[in-house]
């Protein structure tokens, strides 16, 4: 038993995966206080300071002037037009192309918390995250809200709103949702899913045009599928409260800016290939109190069995069992038994078997 407890067989064929790695960290010039930035669908990042509109040059990387604009608290940007709610709570829009542009859009909006410019059937869709609710402004100033408690949410760039099927991501109280069935002419049909759930500090949360979700954690970032299943962790140096996250559309990167520090760090992915067919990744949490998830990725459909099985070897509970398609899948198990009783503190083993063998992992459940 001993012997079957150390062993770790991976199954033999081609699986591709990601690596992240920082790319350049870029510095903004002291004396400017930003209120609020973004980046645009050719990952342009933008900002906003007390008294102007500024944008990183891409070749020097320092802020231009690109309009003065006073009291800006929070901005979006799609295509040509910029848009900005001020000090008073009004949203207003404007080419900065153009002169004399700027368009009062004669909407107050409530305690405004975040900006995003979407699109619907080739239109541009503003959401306006406010107090307890999310608002929807289409071209005709028609405002749909969305009643929910919401700390920020990421939308898919380049992705069409009109379309029940394309989710928008939320976070609330260190939980993560997407939410379908709706748009942002029926807000009311829109139902949520628990993604992604913790313990720990969420900062912030972006989606890039395949659906991935990338979440801000302090010292990591977790990433998600475009079907919520658990893909990978980032590991990243320390950020402060208040960090944010952005997907780079033009170059699929990631940029995270510190306000602390008052910088840029452009994360880059590197993909490369391994010869496992079938990987089995650490459970998270772990320890476990009162509940963990096991995740798996396959490079072929296959019948699986998940179990879990004590310090002896002695089989606790089949945690899932049956045929699994090509792809990255999530198991839950609640620290019990198959009697649903909750099992004593200490070391198990979860152990993954096919006909093509099998692959074993330690955890620890610790209350």
């Amino acid at each position: 038993m001993k012997n079957t407890i150390v062993v770790f067989f991976l199954f033999l064929t081609t699986l591709v995966f990601s690596d992240w790695q920082q790319k350049e960290k870029v510095a903004l010039p002291k004396g400017i206080q930003i209120n609020d930035l973004t980046v645009d669908e050719t990952g342009a990042v933008w900002l906003i300071s007390l008294s102007s509109i500024l944008k990183l040059d891409p070749g020097t990387k320092n802020p231009i002037l690109v309009s003065e604009f006073k009291e800006g608290k929070t901005m979006a940007v799609l295509g040509k037009q910029v848009y900005i709610v001020d000090a008073q709570n009004r949203l207003t829009f404007f080419n900065p192309e153009q002169e004399n542009s700027a368009i009062d859009l004669n909407l107050t909006v409530n305690g405004p918390v975040q900006l995003n410019a979407l699109q619907a059937e080739k239109n541009p869709i503003l959401a306006i995250l406010e107090q307890k609710k999310l608002r929807f402004v289409n071209r005709e100033k028609l405002s749909f809200y969305l009643n929910a408690d919401i700390d920020r949410f990421a939308a898919i760039p380049d992705a069409d709103y009109a379309d029940a099927q394309v989710p928008f991501f939320t976070l609330s109280q260190e939980r993560v949702y997407a939410w379908l069935g709706g748009n942002y002419r029926t807000p009311e049909k829109y139902q949520n899913r628990l993604l992604y759930s913790t313990s720990g500090d969420i900062f912030d949360l972006a989606a890039d045009p395949d659906g991935k979700l990338f979440i801000l954690f302090a010292d990591s970032v977790v990433v998600l599928d475009n079907r919520g299943e658990y893909r990978q962790k980032i590991s990243i140096e320390r950020m402060p409260s208040g960090s944010r996250i952005f997907s780079d559309p033009g170059n699929d990167n990631l940029i995270l800016y510190n306000p602390v520090e008052r910088n840029f760090r452009v994360l880059t992915e590197n993909k490369k290939e391994t010869g496992e067919a079938v990987v089995l990744n650490k459970n998270q949490p772990n320890p476990v109190d009162n509940y963990t998830e096991i995740e798996f990725t396959l490079n072929q459909s296959l019948d699986l069995t998940l179990t879990i099985y004590n310090l002896i070897g002695e089989p606790v509970k089949v945690v899932t069992r049956g045929y699994f398609s090509k792809g990255t899948h999530r198991a839950v198990w609640h620290a019990d038994d198959e009697r649903s009783n909750l099992v004593p503190n200490g070391v198990y083993f979860y152990r993954l078997e096919s006909k093509k063998g099998f692959a074993i992992r330690q955890l620890i459940v610790l209350r």
